[in-house]
């Protein structure tokens, strides 16, 4: 019994003293772990990006890219290749706080994915057919990142009511409508700046992600410090969104940047893809290069218009002598170019017998080029559908085949759109990059001149 006794206790120390080594041990090991990450130097600020994507997006072999842009600094963190086979791929980087990183595919797909990541992260995100052609999208396929929804969610809102605003704005610029009618539209048009702006404050003033509220932030402040008048919210409500900021982030350096001294333009928004970055990103893939073997040939006034005819397919620009011509570049994304496409249906109209209409779609996406004509009526009408009859020339810019820009357009060398060219009937450009309002006076005079001689 003693013998026992005298085991049992001395078995009981043993374990004792075992389990102290073994936890000496762990602790040795995670302190060798950690000194050699830091040695090796490892970053404790990574993050994992796993992406999946689509047959369609994956029928052809290409990369994909991911960079970021913070405090101006541009960095490439990594890249993975994609195939028909191989359809789901992870990458790394460090970010030194939550930030947003850009994500580039090769060939099809968007261009640009941004998502927003901090230390530690480990996102899943998926890229669907129906994502392929977008120069730009909020992919709202996300797992793991609650950040990235959050700025999808507040995009996406800020995005209606800026089409809002935009749809609106347009409608002030139809040809021909009353005093009356454009009291009313403006009503609308400033109720809808108005919700938009309002939108911006009350995200700054309550969103969780602090990337996507400095942008926010950052709008209202600057927009409101240049011109209070033109703003729906009073000076204390920006003090109070303001003083919010540093309160419920008190460690991000880009917030610390606008409150403390307002030196937020060492930092890039969230939109700084779409501008001046967007440029800059562009030179880092085999996507964006320019193709040398094309020699560049701008039209300019004076000019008799000529376009390759492969490139505008069965019906050609070249052809139309005898009539005036409108050749009008536009894209479904280019706010600007949807505002001129009432007026550009009045002209095809009001001057069916003298003057072709002739629209060139930039958009990389086929399907949503087409789907834009028809959403807004840009087809033919005859007696049969409407009172004013019309018919407008279509052609896409881009090979069907490979998505790649026709020659004949790339020859053009257009850097922005809205682009188009007024032709008279001998087929000189008279007119280029003429507001739609303005060529139809235009036409108006020229087509009352000839029937003076």
């Amino acid at each position: 019994m003693v013998n026992c006794f005298c085991f049992s206790k001395n078995w009981s120390i043993f374990a004792r003293e075992m389990k102290k080594l073994m936890f000496l041990l762990m602790m040795a090991v995670w302190t060798v772990s950690s000194l050699a990450q830091e040695w090796a130097g490892v970053p404790e600020n990574r993050f994992a990006v796993t992406v999946r994507i689509d047959s369609a997006i994956a029928s052809e072999p290409q990369k994909m890219y991911m960079y970021s842009m913070v405090e101006r600094e541009m960095q490439l963190h990594d890249s993975i290749s994609f195939d028909s086979l191989h359809r789901v791929g992870t990458m790394h980087g460090t970010v030194p706080y939550e930030y947003n990183v850009n994500l580039l595919l090769q060939r099809r797909g968007p261009k640009c994915v941004p998502i927003v990541v901090k230390g530690g992260d480990s996102l899943s995100i998926h890229i669907g057919d129906e994502d392929d052609g977008f120069r730009l999208r909020y992919i709202d396929k996300v797992e793991g990142s609650p950040s990235t929804l959050e700025m999808v969610r507040f995009e996406q809102k800020r995005d209606s009511l800026r089409r809002e605003y935009t749809k609106q704005r347009g409608m002030m610029q139809v040809y021909n409508l009353t005093d009356q009618q454009l009291d009313s539209i403006k009503v609308l048009m400033n109720k809808a700046d108005e919700n938009y702006q309002r939108y911006e404050l009350e995200y700054a003033s309550t969103g969780k992600s602090p990337y996507s509220v400095v942008d926010a932030a950052y709008n209202v402040f600057y927009s409101f410090r240049k011109n209070p008048t033109l703003h729906p919210y009073t000076e204390k409500e920006v003090d109070d969104m303001m003083n919010s900021l540093l309160v419920r982030f008190p460690d991000y350096p880009p917030m610390k940047a606008l409150v403390n001294d307002s030196t937020i333009g060492n930092y890039m928004s969230a939109q700084s893809f779409d501008t001046w970055g967007e440029l800059q990103l562009r030179m880092y893939s085999d996507r964006f290069q320019k193709d040398d073997t094309i020699k560049v040939r701008p039209l300019k006034v004076g000019d008799y218009i000529y376009i390759d005819p492969y490139d505008l397919g069965y019906s050609s620009v070249n052809e139309y002598r005898g009539k005036y011509l409108l050749v009008d570049f536009w894209a479904s994304w280019c706010q600007p170019c949807m505002v001129q496409i009432p007026n550009i249906r009045y002209a095809a109209q009001e001057f069916r017998d003298d003057l072709v209409v002739y629209m060139i779609g930039m958009d990389e996406n086929r399907k949503k080029w087409w789907s834009t004509i028809k959403e807004m009526d840009l087809r033919k009408k005859d007696l049969t559908q409407t009172d004013r009859p019309y018919e407008i020339q279509h052609s896409w810019a881009y090979d069907d085949k490979t998505d790649a820009l026709l020659p004949g357009f790339k020859r053009l060398d257009i850097k922005t759109i809205p682009h188009n060219y007024l032709v008279d009937r001998s087929g000189r450009i008279i007119a280029k990059n003429i507001s739609i309002t303005l060529a139809i006076d235009k036409l108006k005079a020229l087509l009352e001149k000839e029937k003076q001689q």
